[in-house]
């Protein structure tokens, strides 16, 4: 069974709690699974643009694949598998309008 590789995306500020999550996702992610960092303190039109469309409005704030949203930290232990990431798409869905 080939585990399916995702495309992680963490809004931060770099505060504590925001490199907290950043780096238990870091050391729980697979080696396929991307993690990206956007700083909101250095805020580019990508980020802005992304802000919007995934409605952040805090951080931390985490996007899987775009369809799942994390707010916050989360509290569960972040091990990349495919049934952390069913579980995660029930629990965390992000809401399209």
């Amino acid at each position: 069974m080939s585990k399916q590789h995702h495309l992680i995306e963490i809004f931060s500020a770099n505060c504590p709690l925001c490199k907290d999550i950043t780096d238990d996702i870091q050391i729980g992610k697979c080696e396929g699974c991307k993690q990206l960092v956007y700083d909101i303190n250095n805020m580019t039109d990508d980020v802005k643009r992304k802000m919007k469309v995934y409605e952040v409005k805090s951080v931390p704030t985490t996007i899987i694949d775009g369809k799942i949203k994390v707010v916050g930290i989360p509290d569960f232990p972040w091990i990349c598998g495919d049934e952390l990431y069913q579980t995660l798409s029930k629990e965390y869905p992000l809401h399209k309008h």
